[in-house]
């Protein structure tokens, strides 16, 4: 496959073998070489295994970032069982629903995520083992409890892991609400990791903050990254403190970040008391970047900006838009447009944009991105018609719609089912709309993402409500809280007399985000 790799988890085996002694894993106070975080990774899976978590099995994370998520990812992969990150915002019922549809045996958590966990998995038959990766608590086992039982000897698992075996569902939601499970098999994250590393200009002398939730897939690109060519991961529960302190007193040279937590960042009083000029590279993703955010942060860091745009289906894989376009388009007005590009293809990726029939449309026109890459997801868990919607002849449709101009580059225009990104974070209205639709006031309702300066879209429920009821903003979103993780709840209700719809009944929210901003 790829050099001597048998699967994912060798990335950390290759560094324990030829950087041992190096600083590896670090959070706070601790610090683990790669020998170190080598030996508790196997320690780990052969816990797991102990425990009767057999090769195969799904096994879920629901936790915040830490030196133990890390191992027990790689303990995951070199086990032969698949990773489930699930993000950390999501209710109970929620995370429940995701559980269920990958019928996990175990779960994962840690002390802020725990009785989120245990409501979930009391909803879930299928669910065996419930851990932490913190603290024993009660009859939850913990993290160095597991360690103890373990051993730090190579783990190899009954039957060779093959290059096509499943090592992860990144659940991400379909444009009905409901999460699919986006598979990847050993090959392709290992190929998706080295097209990435390519992409961003990872190298083993980069002293790495890794501040995005590590069951995103940013996360997942981030610590992939960062093993696979040994550099040292400082890894972070994001506030902007944290990040300043972290970046000043390790003399960070490489993070990614969002659009949101770049303005956060540039806006913090204490930002001036920081000394970040040991930065190098700023990668960013997830949403474009204001254009005022990206001058505002040239003049504050020396460093180089890249953004990436992927998809959790295309995986580590997408564009890239280089430092050196960056440079040229805060020097040169006449480049400036280039500041609203998500760049070329990365090496190994092709790129097009496509029309409604499929077919590839001249540069300039509007159509949707699709992407081909053997690092692409294989398909949707257990949804084969889902899968054979967006796959095509080795092409993967991404939903977002975009244009390309002559010189190449691609620029998103908008998310073809309209998605929103809020924090940089997907939140699917049909979804909100749903719980909305519970409330006795509520006749009738949309919702959408307005452009907001610090979210990059607010989610915005627009609402008719019933003969006789009067709007209460605060009842509305007191209903939602509970049923809907923080980041999916509405910013902001507003009253409307109708909901403008298609022929098909179908709302029409592109009409609904034009006049909203007109009108603003």
């Amino acid at each position: 496959m790829l050099g001597d790799y048998r699967h994912f988890g060798d990335l950390l085996t290759r560094n324990a073998r030829l950087n041992g002694d190096a600083e590896g894993l670090v959070m706070g106070d601790l610090r683990l070489s790669w020998r170190q975080a080598d030996a508790r990774a196997n320690a780990l899976a052969h816990a797991l295994a102990r425990r009767g978590v057999a090769q195969g099995d799904r096994v879920a994370l629901l936790a915040e970032n830490s030196v133990g998520y890390v191992e027990a990812f790689f303990a995951l992969a070199r086990a032969g069982l698949v990773a489930v990150p699930i993000n950390g915002r999501l209710t109970a019922d929620e995370a429940a629903r995701v559980l269920q549809d990958c019928e996990a045996t175990a779960l994962l958590t840690d002390d802020s995520h725990l009785a989120t966990a245990r409501d979930a998995a009391g909803q879930v038959p299928s669910i065996r083992l419930l851990a932490s990766l913190e603290a024993e608590q009660g009859d939850v086992i913990g993290h160095d409890r597991l360690l103890a039982e373990g051993n730090t000897a190579s783990f190899e698992p009954r039957q060779p892991i093959g290059p096509d075996d499943l090592l992860v569902l990144l659940y991400t939601s379909g444009t009905t609400g409901f999460p699919k499970g986006v598979m990847y098999s050993h090959r392709r994250a290992l190929l998706g990791t080295v097209v990435h590393v390519l992409a961003i200009g990872s190298h083993r002398r980069h002293r790495v903050m890794l501040p995005s939730p590590l069951y995103s897939a940013a996360g997942f690109a981030g610590i992939a990254c960062a093993v696979a060519v040994g550099s040292p991961c400082h890894i972070l529960r994001f506030t902007v403190e944290s990040a300043l302190e972290t970046i000043a007193r390790e003399r960070i040279t490489f993070t990614n970040l969002v659009p949101t937590t770049v303005r956060m960042l540039l806006d913090h009083p204490a930002r001036g008391q920081h000394d970040l000029s040991s930065l190098e590279v700023l990668l960013y993703g997830g949403s474009p970047m204001p254009k005022d955010t990206l001058r505002d942060a040239s003049q504050v860091l020396d460093c180089g900006f890249r953004q990436t745009f992927a998809t959790s289906e295309t995986g580590l894989a997408g564009t890239v838009l280089e430092p050196a376009d960056h440079r040229a388009a805060l020097a040169d007005p006449t480049r400036a447009h280039l500041l609203a590009s998500c760049g070329k293809p990365q090496v190994g990726v092709g790129v097009r944009i496509l029309g409604d029939d499929g077919h590839e449309v001249p540069r300039g026109e509007i159509g949707e991105i699709a992407v081909a890459t053997d690092a692409n997801m294989i398909g949707y868990w257990n949804r084969p018609e889902a899968t054979a919607a967006v796959l095509h002849d080795g092409w993967l449709r991404t939903g977002d719609v975009a244009r390309q101009d002559p010189e190449g580059f691609f620029y998103l225009i908008d998310r073809k089912h309209d998605m929103i990104v809020t924090g940089a974070l997907n939140v699917f209205p049909s979804e909100v709309e749903r719980v909305l639709r519970t409330h006795e006031a509520v006749a009738d309702c949309a919702v959408v993402g307005l452009p907001d300066s610090k979210w990059g879209e607010a989610v915005t429920a627009f609402v008719v409500p019933h003969d006789g009821c009067a709007l209460d903003e605060k009842a509305i979103l007191a209903h939602c809280r509970g049923q809907l993780a923080g980041f999916k709840r509405p910013k902001s209700v507003r009253p409307i007399d109708a909901i403008p719809r298609n022929p098909a009944g179908k709302p029409l929210r592109r009409l609904l985000r034009q006049d909203a901003v007109r009108a603003h």
